[in-house]
């Protein structure tokens, strides 16, 4: 594939497509999921929820062993060959392979540990899971490298509408938690097989590991990288579930779940475009792609995940019943680092567009070290101060990434401030004044849109007021994109 750097009007054009179908992808997903996710609440237990996730760790852990960083590496290779594909493709493969060969005979001794017998058969079928996204490795990073976001959106939609229309059904039916399992296998299974279709590529038995060595360097730090993220944030369930019980298992997924689709929707929006965008720019370009990028993160973030904790108590019980009450403390916290977990994920990209792998790789290990040592001293005082010590440690570490990063792009403090504080002074004001009315109101319905709609119009208001360039440019893509269609 021949090493074409686009001049940057082009890029841009790129990106902002790239972020339109990415966004769009992403935001429909999630939608969807909000939807399936509502059914499935109503119908299941919070035991049932306890139950699928007991093996979340594993599962996660798993996930990232078979990519190996090989996604990335291939997205941020400049001149990529059949070779590097086919090689990549082999290697995921066979460790997806072992990775399931290895859960599937030592899933008793799982179960036996966490005196839960019917985890032997329910793992061994959500490790299939595994199995199928190390399928899906070369296809997902063509697709992303090649900024084909609109595939990449209508295959995440197929498969969120297929897996969970199986998820509501079996739930429904009363196969319990085996809906929440099936939902989560049938959507990597089915997104795995259309963007196998979208990508038109095809691997031949004709391979050798030399592009693998080549990429190991660089992949493996950043496969370290991501298994110390997926044990800090997933670690607190498996640990829950041994300590408490099933019960507080769910109630602290459920709160988890929620702000997790906030912050997915937006850091999924801009996956499919900061890697190769960054990558793709020019040397003098990458402070000002970067600081752009940020304020579109924080323009998004702040309103939509600190607006949903704060409609959050009137919200969760109306939508998935009083049972799940209880988690609305654990969302609010946990809304607060989401609302930055985006702009986390870009300082991520940065480093790895500069080809800072190792640099991230010791960040994450003392982010995760931080995160379980946190976690033993927060357990005994319940999930809510779990979840506050959580919240900390990764704003901590926010602010430790940035001065990392300042090393490679010189990105000033002042700069970052200024990126930020516009945004969140809105949204804080917004907020408050739509506290203050609705302090006012007595009926549910009436205060969940009164809170959405003070906030939503005081915020773009108060950007337009300001005179807000991100505001500005938002508004102007969408007029443009309306009239090309």
């Amino acid at each position: 594939m021949p090493d074409t750097t686009p001049n940057p009007e082009n890029l841009k054009k790129k990106a902002a497509d790239g972020l339109f179908w990415s966004g769009l992808g992403s935001v429909t997903q999630q939608v969807l999921n909000l939807m399936f996710g509502v059914f499935l609440a109503r119908i299941l237990s919070e035991d049932d929820y306890g139950m699928a996730n007991l093996l979340a760790v594993f599962i996660a852990l798993s996930y990232l062993i078979q990519e190996g960083g090989f996604r990335v590496a291939l997205i941020n290779r400049k001149n990529v060959s059949y070779d590097d594909y086919n090689s990549v493709f082999w290697t995921s493969f066979l460790i997806g392979l072992t990775l399931y060969l290895i859960f599937f005979f030592t899933m008793p001794l799982l179960a036996g540990f966490l005196n839960e017998p019917d985890l032997i058969p329910l793992g061994r079928f959500q490790f299939l899971a595994v199995l199928a996204a190390s399928i899906s490795i070369v296809p997902s990073g063509m697709l992303t490298k090649e900024l084909k976001n609109k595939c990449l959106a209508k295959s995440s939609f197929a498969a969120v509408v297929i897996s969970g229309t199986l998820g509501v059904t079996l739930a429904y039916n009363g196969f319990a938690y085996w809906g929440i399992v099936a939902q989560s296998v049938c959507y990597v299974a089915v997104n795995m097989m259309f963007m196998w279709f979208y990508s038109g590529w095809r691997p031949s038995f004709k391979f050798s590991f030399k592009p693998v060595l080549e990429m190991l360097p660089f992949s493996i730090k950043l496969l370290i990288s991501n298994i110390f993220t997926s044990i800090g944030d997933n670690l607190f369930t498996f640990i829950i579930g041994k300590t408490y019980n099933k019960y507080q298992v769910g109630i602290y997924a459920q709160g988890a779940k929620w702000t997790t689709l906030g912050q997915q929707t937006i850091s999924n929006a801009l996956e499919g475009v900061t890697q190769p965008v960054l990558v793709k720019a020019a040397e003098q370009e990458k402070t000002l792609v970067f600081n752009k990028l940020m304020r579109f993160c924080v323009f998004v973030s702040l309103p939509c995940l600190l607006g949903f904790g704060f409609v959050a108590p009137e919200l969760i019980p109306l939508v998935i019943g009083d049972k799940w009450i209880p988690s609305v403390a654990v969302l609010q916290i946990l809304c607060v680092w989401s609302a930055f977990y985006s702009t986390f994920h870009l300082y991520n990209k940065q480093l790895l567009s500069c080809g800072q792998s190792g640099a991230l790789m010791w960040i994450t290990i003392f982010r995760c070290v931080a995160q379980i040592l946190t976690l033993i001293f927060t357990l005994r005082h319940g999930l809510e101060w779990i979840a506050v010590g959580y919240v900390s440690v990764n704003l901590l570490f926010l602010v430790v990434i940035h001065f990392v990063t300042n090393r490679y792009i010189k990105i000033p403090v002042l700069q970052v401030f200024k990126n930020i504080a516009p945004y969140l002074m809105a949204t804080a004001g917004s907020i408050a004044v739509a506290w203050w009315v609705t302090s006012f109101m007595s009926n549910v319905y009436l205060i969940i849109v009164a809170k959405i709609a003070i906030t939503a119009l005081l915020y773009l208001l108060s950007l337009y007021l300001s005179g807000s360039v991100m505001l500005r440019e938002s508004m102007g893509y969408v007029k443009n994109l309306v009239k090309r269609n």
